[in-house]
C-alpha cells in the first residue's frame, strides 16, 4: 500500500467526482451534465489552456425562484481574466458568485463550472469600462480578509471590498426570497489591516494627516460615502501623496 499523499487537484477532482455520484442519485439532469463533462474532459481536442482550466465542479443555479440574483455587477457573463496555478489566462467568459464566494467559467462547448478556489489566484472583471480586480486571499480564520476580495486602491495604503450577498426570506409580496448586498470595506495604512465602519473610522484611522486631508476636501469639494467605497480612492490617493 502506498503511502504518497494525493495532490491538492487530484484530492479537489476526486472530491468533485464523489458529490457528483451523489447528485446524479438525487438528480437525473445532472446524469448528461456530467456524462458530457467526462468525456470531454477525455477526448475532445481543444487547447491544452482550457483544459487546464476546467478543474472544479459543474454549475447548475440553486436559486430559481429567488428574486435577483447571486452575482457581481450582472447576471450575465462578463469578459475578464484570471490567473489560475500562477498562469495568466485572457478573455473569458466568467461570472462571480458573491452569495456563495466562487468564480464560475464559461467555455464553449463545455458546462458551465465553479472554478477549483485553491487554484484561483486571481482574477478581473471588465463592467462598463471599468476593471474589478479580485483577489484570493485564502481560507484563514485568523485574518481579517477571506475568500475573494476586490481591490479597489493599492498604493502605500489600500482599500479592499468584500461583497456579500444574503437571502431575505419573503421579502417580495410575503411570498417570494430576495437577494441583498452588502459591502463590507478594509483600509491598510500600515502593515494592519482594518476594517471600516462609517466615515468616523475612516477619518481616525487617517488622523496623522487630518489638517491636509480637511483641506484637501473643502478645497476640492470632495464627497465621500462608505456606501459608495469608489468615493475613498481620490481621498487615499491625496494621503498617500503627502509626505510624512
Amino acid at each position: 500500500m502506498s503511502d504518497k499523499k494525493i495532490s491538492g487537484p487530484a484530492l479537489y477532482y476526486l472530491v468533485s467526482l464523489s458529490l457528483l455520484i451523489i447528485c446524479r442519485s438525487i438528480n437525473p439532469e445532472f446524469n448528461q451534465a456530467a456524462s458530457i463533462y467526462s468525456a470531454l474532459i477525455q477526448q475532445n481536442p481543444t487547447a491544452k489552456a482550457n483544459r487546464l482550466l476546467l478543474n472544479g465542479r459543474i454549475w447548475h443555479n440553486q436559486y430559481p425562484k429567488t428574486f435577483g440574483d447571486q452575482y457581481l455587477l450582472s447576471n450575465t457573463f462578463l469578459k475578464g481574466s484570471v490567473i489560475f496555478n500562477g498562469r495568466k489566462y485572457n478573455n473569458l467568459d466568467l461570472k462571480y458568485d458573491i452569495f456563495n464566494d466562487e468564480l464560475i467559467l464559461s467555455i464553449e462547448s463545455y458546462p458551465v463550472i465553479f472554478m477549483n478556489k485553491e487554484m484561483a489566484d486571481s482574477f478581473s472583471l471588465v463592467f462598463e469600462n471599468r476593471s474589478y480586480h479580485i483577489i484570493n486571499s485564502g481560507t484563514d480564520s485568523s485574518s481579517i480578509l477571506r475568500g475573494y476580495v476586490n481591490v479597489l486602491y493599492d498604493g502605500p495604503s489600500a482599500l479592499y471590498v468584500k461583497y456579500i450577498k444574503k437571502i431575505q426570506p419573503l421579502a417580495v409580496d410575503g411570498r417570494y426570497d430576495l437577494f441583498v448586498i452588502e459591502n463590507h470595506i478594509y483600509l491598510r495604512t500600515g502593515a494592519e489591516i482594518v476594517a471600516v465602519r462609517g466615515k468616523r473610522k475612516l477619518f481616525k484611522l487617517l488622523e496623522d494627516k487630518r489638517q491636509e486631508i480637511r483641506y484637501y476636501m473643502k478645497r476640492s469639494k470632495l464627497k465621500i460615502t462608505t456606501k459608495d467605497p469608489v468615493t475613498l480612492i481620490p481621498l487615499l490617493e491625496f494621503y498617500d501623496s503627502i509626505g510624512n
